[in-house]
């Protein structure tokens, strides 16, 4: 698998590089200033992303002292991971929002607070105990691939220059708690990271350390993005997005038929159970299963929030619909 690489506008360059995940490729963004390049996102650290970006540095012609400054959109490892070496590399300064900053090192750095968090997640909700040793194994292997881990700054600022152009820092919760947009006011364009994805839809997942409804966080952020006039997306997987007002009310209508669906399922069933059900035509390993659990108890979660479904923790927790789900309701945070 090779490394991917359109140039775009400005002198900035869209680049794919390799992960091991379905997906296959997150897309990274250099963005050509007077001081050189700030790099958008990274990728995950492993050997096929770390030769695709020496290739990249040789075709671009680019000394490592030109990547001068790191943003990152959010801390997931498809993102965050090859920060740590990349700054390494280059010496860039590496900027993420301070919520996200937290979770990195919550989630990658050192201690054992964060697994023992997971661990009482699963068991609360049912997660057989095989299963769960297969997703720690597994997050123990993700880890590896994040280290090492950079020295952060933390974005605060409501503006930021990426490519001699002003780009408003926009928090865009959901996907994860801290995650970044970036939009580009004059040509309307959003740097959109994981917030907007085509064809495929960003992960919302409940998770400790995270937000407690990230689902309402990742409505409430595509409400907010259906304010602005954006002319195109340049997501972090996929397709640069050119129907972006389309796609965000596809993805709305996504989750408020999930909601749905999870709500015909919660017959009085742990969290498992109904994960289970939900993707009961699909074979999951560990890393697809975490993700689906934790998705799963997003869209509950959020229902247990809006009165539809109750929950009893009875070890496991289970839920169970209490009213009929409201087929107009719109599905943002009042």
């Amino acid at each position: 698998m090779k490394m991917r690489l359109e140039r775009l506008e400005n002198g900035n360059v869209r680049v794919g590089i390799p992960v091991p995940f379905p997906m296959k490729y997150v897309y990274c963004y250099l963005m050509k200033n007077d001081s050189g390049y700030t790099m958008v996102d990274t990728g995950f650290h492993y050997s096929k992303a770390t030769q695709a970006w020496e290739e990249i540095f040789n075709k671009l012609r680019l000394a490592p002292g030109d990547i001068h400054t790191i943003v990152l959109t959010h801390f997931h490892p498809d993102h965050s991971g090859l920060a740590g070496w990349m700054q390494a590399k280059t010496g860039a300064n590496v900027w993420m929002s301070e919520v996200d900053l937290k979770m990195m090192q919550l989630a990658f750095g050192e201690g054992e607070d964060q697994k023992r968090q997971v661990e009482k997640l699963l068991t609360d909700h049912g997660v057989p105990s095989r299963l769960r040793e297969e997703i720690h194994i597994n997050l123990q292997k993700v880890k590896r691939h994040v280290q090492p881990l950079p020295k952060v700054n933390a974005l605060n600022q409501d503006n930021i220059i990426l490519d001699n152009r002003t780009w408003e820092v926009i928090e865009t919760p959901g996907h994860s708690e801290g995650h970044l947009c970036f939009y580009e006011k004059k040509e309307k364009i959003l740097l959109a990271g994981d917030m907007i994805l085509d064809k495929i839809t960003p992960n919302i997942s409940l998770w400790p350390g995270g937000s407690k409804y990230p689902l309402y966080d990742y409505l409430n952020s595509l409400k907010k993005l259906e304010q602005l006039p954006i002319k195109e997306a340049w997501p972090g997987h996929g397709e640069i997005i050119y129907h972006v007002p389309q796609r965000l009310a596809t993805l709305i209508h996504h989750h408020k038929d999930r909601l749905e669906k999870i709500s015909l399922l919660a017959t009085n069933k742990s969290g498992f159970e109904i994960t289970s059900e939900l993707f009961k035509d699909r074979e999951l390993n560990p890393h697809q299963w975490r993700f689906a659990i934790s998705e799963t108890l997003a869209h509950l979660e959020y229902l247990v929030e809006k009165q539809i479904v109750k929950n009893v923790d009875s070890g496991p927790v289970l839920y169970t619909t209490r009213t009929h789900f409201i087929s107009n309701w719109m599905g943002y945070k009042s």
